[in-house]
C-alpha cells in the first residue's frame, strides 16, 4: 500500500460511485423565460463540411450568423423599451461606429470580422438585409439631444393632449390647459393668454397666419379662426358653429395648401370645410371620439384614429375610404419621406407596427409581452428619419420614469431624452424640425435641441443628392 500518491498516480477508472449518495437535479426555467426571443434557423446544415487542406479550425459558420447576437453587451440592453440605466453611451457608439465603418469601407454584411466557409457556394444577390431596414433612416452619428430652456407650466401634463397645443412656421407657440390660452415666440419673452370657454382643440395653417382653435358656446361647438396681424395682435375673422349632437371638436388638421380643415368630433364625425368660404362635407366611418388626423408628407392620404383604437386611411383627394386597420387604443404616424410608411404603435402591451401603403402589409413589429411598459406617442424626425417612441414605465423602486427612445430601427436605439425627476412626455415638434418641446412630471415645459442646424443642412444635402442619383440610376436603368 503507497503511504504517499505518487505525482503520476491516477484513480482507477473503472471505480464505482453509490448513485444514492449524488445530489438530485431538478430543470426548472428561468423567471423571464417568457420574454425571452427564441432565434430558430431553418437552414439546413450538411453532413460533410471541407475546409482545405490546411488545418485551420471552424470558429463561426456563416449560415448561422442570425444565432448571434448583433452587439457585444449584456442581454438587459437587447429590449429596446426597457432601456433604463443600463443604456450607456458606450452602447450607442458601439452601433454607430459599426454602421459608419460599413458605410466608410462598403462592408455590406452586419459584421466588421467573421469567418465563413471559404468553399461555400452560395451566394449574395444584391445588398443584404441590415439592422436599419425597418424604414428609411440617416441616423446621427452620435446622440445631440440637450436642454436648452425649462419653464414652469401648472396644469399642462394633467393630461397631455396634444391637439391642444402646436407650434408654427412663424415660431410662435400656443398652448392651451384649462380656459386660457397662452401664445408665445420662442425667440423673444413675449407671452399672451386668452381666455376661452372650454377650448378643446388648436392648429395653426401651415403658414403660420391664422390659428383655428376649437371651443364652446354654451352647448355647441364652435370653430373659432384667429388672424395673426402682429406679434401682440390677432383678429377673429370667422367663426362656425356646429350641431350640438356633434358634442365637441376633438382635433384640427389643415391640408398641406391650407385651402381644406379636417374637424374630428367628438361623436365620430370628421367635418371638411374649405377655407375661407366654410363649405362643409361630413366623412362618417369613425364610431368613437377622434383623436387624430394627419396628412402623409405627398398629401396622397389621410389618417384618423378615434379612442377605440380604429385607424382610417382615406385618399386625400376623393375623401373615400382605402383601409380600416383595428388596434387597441393605437397612436400613429406617417414618415416623413416616403409617403407610404406608417408607423402604428399599441399603448399597452407595448406594441410598434411599421405599415407599408403600397403593399399592404405590416413590414416589421415589435411586440411585449407584458404590461410593465406604456407607449405614449411615437413621432418621426423629419430630418433623420428617427423613430421617437416615448414610453411610461416603473423603475425597481416602482417610481414612473417617462423618457423618449431614439431609435434607428426597431432593434437599435441611438439617443435618450430623459430627466430622472422630472420625467419626459413628447409634446411637440418645431417647424424645421430642429427641436422637440416636452412637458415634466413637475409640470414643467422644456425645449430640446435635437439636432443642430448646420447638422440638418448637411442631412437635407445628403438626402437630395441620394434622391438625385437615384433618379439618374432608375432612369438609366429604364433606357437600357
Amino acid at each position: 500500500m503507497l503511504d504517499e500518491m505518487s505525482v503520476c498516480y491516477s484513480p482507477e477508472k473503472r471505480s464505482k460511485m453509490d448513485k444514492k449518495s449524488l445530489t438530485p437535479f431538478t430543470k426548472v426555467r428561468r423567471k423571464n423565460w417568457q420574454q425571452e426571443t427564441v432565434y430558430k434557423s431553418d437552414r439546413e446544415i450538411p453532413e460533410n463540411c471541407y475546409y482545405g487542406e490546411r488545418f485551420i479550425p471552424k470558429r463561426f459558420d456563416r449560415e448561422n450568423m442570425d444565432l448571434n447576437l448583433k452587439y457585444i453587451g449584456e442581454q438587459e440592453e437587447r429590449d429596446i423599451l426597457e432601456t433604463g440605466v443600463t443604456v450607456t453611451d458606450s452602447y450607442w457608439r458601439q452601433s454607430s461606429f459599426v454602421s459608419n465603418m460599413n458605410h466608410i469601407f462598403n462592408i455590406q454584411d452586419r459584421r466588421l470580422l467573421q469567418f465563413n466557409n471559404l468553399q461555400s457556394s452560395r451566394t449574395k444577390g444584391g445588398a443584404s438585409s441590415t439592422i436599419d431596414s425597418d424604414w428609411p433612416c440617416d441616423p446621427r452619428a452620435r446622440p445631440y439631444s440637450i436642454q436648452n430652456a425649462t419653464h414652469e407650466m401648472p396644469g399642462i401634463c394633467y393630461p397631455i393632449d396634444n391637439n391642444m397645443m402646436d407650434w408654427s412656421v412663424t415660431d410662435q407657440v400656443a398652448i392651451s390647459s384649462s380656459q386660457d390660452i397662452m401664445l408665445w415666440r420662442n425667440l423673444d419673452e413675449k407671452t399672451m393668454v386668452f381666455k376661452l370657454e372650454s377650448p378643446t382643440s388648436l392648429k395653426y395653417s401651415p403658414d403660420g397666419k391664422h390659428l383655428a382653435i376649437g371651443c364652446m358656446d354654451g352647448s355647441y361647438p364652435v370653430l373659432d379662426f384667429w388672424e395673426i396681424m402682429s406679434d401682440m395682435e390677432f383678429l377673429v375673422t370667422f367663426r362656425r358653429y356646429f350641431m350640438k349632437s356633434m358634442g365637441h371638436i376633438c382635433c384640427i388638421e389643415w391640408s398641406p395648401n391650407g385651402d381644406e380643415i379636417f374637424c374630428g368630433t367628438n361623436c365620430g364625425v370628421i367635418i371638411v370645410l374649405t377655407y375661407p368660404k366654410l363649405k362643409s362635407t361630413q366623412i362618417r366611418e369613425h364610431r368613437h371620439p377622434i383623436t387624430k388626423i394627419k396628412f402623409d408628407p405627398i398629401g396622397k392620404y389621410i389618417a384618423s384614429s378615434d379612442t377605440n383604437g380604429t385607424i382610417f386611411i382615406f385618399d386625400a383627394f376623393s375623401k373615400k375610404r382605402l383601409l380600416k386597420l383595428g388596434c387597441r387604443s393605437a397612436v400613429f404616424d406617417w414618415h416623413p419621406w416616403t409617403g407610404e410608411d406608417l408607423v402604428i404603435a399599441e399603448r399597452r402591451p407595448a406594441s410598434i407596427f411599421i405599415f407599408n401603403m403600397t403593399s399592404r402589409k405590416f413590414v416589421a413589429s415589435y411586440r411585449r409581452k407584458d404590461d410593465r411598459i406604456f407607449i405614449k406617442a411615437v413621432t418621426f424626425s423629419k430630418i433623420t428619419g428617427e423613430l421617437l417612441v416615448n414610453i411610461i414605465r416603473k423603475d425597481n423602486n416602482m417610481n414612473l420614469v417617462c423618457e423618449i427612445l431614439v431609435l434607428a430601427s426597431l432593434n437599435r436605439v441611438v439617443d435618450l431624452l430623459s430627466h430622472q425627476s422630472r420625467g419626459t412626455l413628447f409634446l411637440m415638434w418645431s417647424p424645421d424640425g430642429t427641436n422637440i418641446a416636452t412637458g415634466g412630471l413637475d409640470e414643467t415645459f422644456s425645449l430640446w435641441n435635437f439636432i443642430p442646424t448646420h447638422k440638418k443642412y448637411a442631412i437635407l444635402r445628403k438626402l437630395q443628392k441620394s434622391k438625385e442619383n437615384c433618379s439618374s440610376f432608375c432612369l438609366f436603368k429604364g433606357i437600357r
